[in-house]
């Protein structure tokens, strides 16, 4: 691969200031663009990572999850990975295209690239979040450093519209294109040609879940449900549950009495009940899955309309606080169930007798088992797939 992308003259000029490409970090244009790698875990990379997670932990009271991707980019992390990840290889270059409803994906997929010492192009939402920007200036400010020079030239956050030619310009040069969106977005992305070097790595329309064992919430003391409950407001509201990791069906082990569901329910949604908007958008939605599934139970709770299908596992439409609520007498019975989950939240005391469960229930996809308040934790592993090793290549004499 060349060391600097080919850009002629000609598209210099249709890119360079014009209305279709802006170049948001670094402040730049493609001019000094390095397409050639670094070596997986090179030093300055692991130096940069280690300034990034120092500033990103002071951001803790603005911007908490911005706090936890810096904590979680701490050295320490890093330096098991590189262990970990000896004898990999770059890739070359990867180009990213991310979506609007978690911003920090953005970034997420842009570090697995740079870790294993790719250089990247991330096609960025055209919507402007608050979180985001704050991140792209932060980035900003840390590639004017001369000694962060060799990330700013391997490094181009962009935004333009949806254009494909553009799309196909960068598919052409990329060695791994990685596509985070909607299915409809992943097929039009697919049927723009890579290039016949190229990897393809996507991450479609996903859902989560949240096992609640109903006896294990009653005898917990006050103070203690009220940490589990706040943990699991966490990760059903963050994001208006568009997350894919964010739990958008619930399902008790054993039958709540009603006091226990109510109190439940409306502490996790909480932050739903006020918005007239979202009340309206759950009226919507729950009219929706009902004329796309068909015959359904429906309760409805301060910031929360549970529906229980007759028929699916899985609502068409959420949001707002739209979720499929189902009950399971054990957890033989819950395993049963042909669930197509990316994260399943666990509140109650068996995650271990899950884990383990799930490898004999064939029934099951659940990528991923966690405790309350850990759905959108950063982690090495995405949807089942080691990241790190996705964007790198084994070396043909590595043990």
């Amino acid at each position: 691969m060349q060391r600097h992308l080919p850009v002629t003259p000609s598209q210099a000029l249709q890119w360079q200031g014009g209305p279709k490409v802006s170049f948001v970090a670094p402040l730049t244009d493609w001019h000094g663009f390095i397409a050639e790698p670094l070596p997986c875990f090179a030093l300055v990379i692991c130096d940069f990572v280690a300034a990034l997670s120092t500033r990103l932990q002071q951001e803790g009271r603005r911007y908490p999850d911005l706090a936890a991707l810096g904590f979680w980019l701490r050295p320490r992390n890093i330096d098991e990975q590189r262990k970990r990840m000896a004898g990999r290889m770059p890739l070359g270059m990867v180009f990213h295209l991310v979506p609007s409803n978690v911003p920090t994906v953005a970034f997420y997929s842009w570090l697995m690239a740079l870790l294993t010492g790719n250089s990247s192009v991330v096609r960025l939402s055209s919507r402007i979040d608050p979180m985001q920007e704050a991140m792209l200036a932060i980035l900003n400010e840390l590639f004017q450093q001369p000694g962060w020079r060799p990330v700013a030239e391997r490094t181009r956050f962009v935004r333009y519209g949806h254009d494909e030619g553009i799309t196909a310009w960068l598919s052409d040069r990329c060695r791994l294109r990685i596509v985070w969106g909607g299915d409809e977005t992943i097929r039009r992305v697919r049927a723009i040609p890579l290039s016949p070097n190229a990897q393809e790595v996507v991450f479609p329309d996903r859902r989560s879940m949240a096992v609640l064992d109903s006896r294990w919430l009653a005898g917990l003391a006050p103070e203690r449900l009220q940490q589990v409950l706040s943990a699991l407001q966490q990760d059903c509201t963050r994001f208006n549950q568009r997350a894919c990791a964010s739990p958008t069906t619930l399902c008790w082990l054993g039958e709540p009495d009603n006091d226990l569901r109510r109190h439940v329910l409306e502490a996790v949604f909480a932050p739903f009940a006020q918005d007239p908007a979202l009340a309206m958008e759950r009226l919507i939605n729950s009219q929706q899955n009902a004329a796309m599934v068909g015959e359904m139970q429906l309760s409805t709770l301060p910031g929360v309309t549970l529906l229980t299908p007759a028929t699916s596992l899985r609502l068409p439409h959420i949001g707002g606080g739209t979720v499929a609520e189902f009950v399971a007498d054990n957890l033989i019975e819950l395993l049963k169930q042909p669930w197509d989950m990316q994260t399943c939240v666990w509140g109650g005391e068996q995650k271990a007798q899950c884990e383990a469960a799930l490898v004999e229930a064939t029934a099951c996809h659940i990528d991923r088992v966690v405790a309350p308040g850990q759905a959108l934790a950063f982690e090495w592993h995405w949807d089942g797939l080691d990241m790190l090793r996705v964007c790198s290549r084994k070396h043909t004499n590595a043990q």
